[in-house]
């Protein structure tokens, strides 16, 4: 197979295995080919096969790359401590924290029906499920970032389930809780810069997959962003249910 050259790419540049073979036009490598790091590289080996070339696809997931570069501070909330299962933490006191989805779960949700969430009194359990997102045709499970008691439900979430898309880090709040071992719990959690880190790597590894999605599925891209941004069309509701919830599963398993 002949491999085409891409003159705008400097040399430097590590490109991606699959950038070399001819499979995508541009996509470049940020973890020094340690492929198995990699959700891009996970769902390529599935689908590769059906992988189809894309332009106007690769040029959103471009676009979308540099935006997350460009804004991965004002993604995070300082106030926060963020949890690898993609719920964050504020602390109110020590006897109170709020719990919410981070903006890298809720770009992949839409159609919410309803949201199930545990009674006052009930206690959660850190690592472990305690909400499910009910959509039209997925279930999320949201985990606990740390152990405690519900002392409160957000009361708007029953009515407008959709602030969890629009508003995930401030109307959008789930439940707050009184924590067990707050100390503790925090110590396992990411905040200030090694959670901008983290979040600016997650955001890209699902830009990623979601590209891989759309070119596999055969799907064209629909109108993006002003800024030519995220993808605008309905994630989930393009994906098959083993791609949707492979991403939700490595997204869910990533340290």
């Amino acid at each position: 197979m002949k491999i085409e050259e891409h003159t705008d790419t400097p040399g430097k540049e590590n490109r991606c295995v699959w950038m070399t073979s001819g499979l995508i036009s541009y996509k470049l490598c940020p973890r020094d080919y340690r492929c198995e790091e990699c959700m891009f590289d996970r769902v390529m080996r599935n689908e590769s096969a059906a992988m189809i070339r894309r332009p106007g696809v690769d040029a959103a997931l471009t676009a979308d790359l540099a935006l997350i570069e460009s804004s991965a501070s004002s993604r995070i909330d300082s106030a926060c401590f963020y949890h690898k299962n993609h719920c964050w933490v504020k602390v109110i006191n020590p006897n109170e924290v709020i719990i919410g989805i981070n903006v890298i779960l809720s770009r992949l949700i839409y159609d919410i029906k309803t949201v199930i969430l545990p009674k006052l009194g009930e206690p959660v359990i850190r690592d472990q499920f305690f909400a499910h997102i009910i959509q039209e045709k997925h279930i999320v499970p949201v985990i606990s970032p740390v152990s405690g008691t519900i002392i409160s439900i957000n009361p708007q979430i029953a009515g407008s389930p959709s602030l969890l898309k629009e508003n995930p880090q401030d109307k959008g709040w789930l439940i707050s809780i009184k924590p067990q071992n707050l100390e503790m719990d925090l110590r396992t959690l990411y905040s200030g810069t090694r959670a901008i880190e983290w979040h600016k790597t997650m955001e890209k590894n699902v830009s990623e997959a979601i590209h891989a999605a759309y070119s596999v599925n055969e799907s064209e891209i629909g109108p993006t962003m002003h800024d030519g941004g995220e993808f605008a069309l309905n994630t989930s509701d393009m994906m098959t249910p083993e791609q949707y919830y492979k991403i939700i599963e490595v997204i869910s398993s990533s340290d």
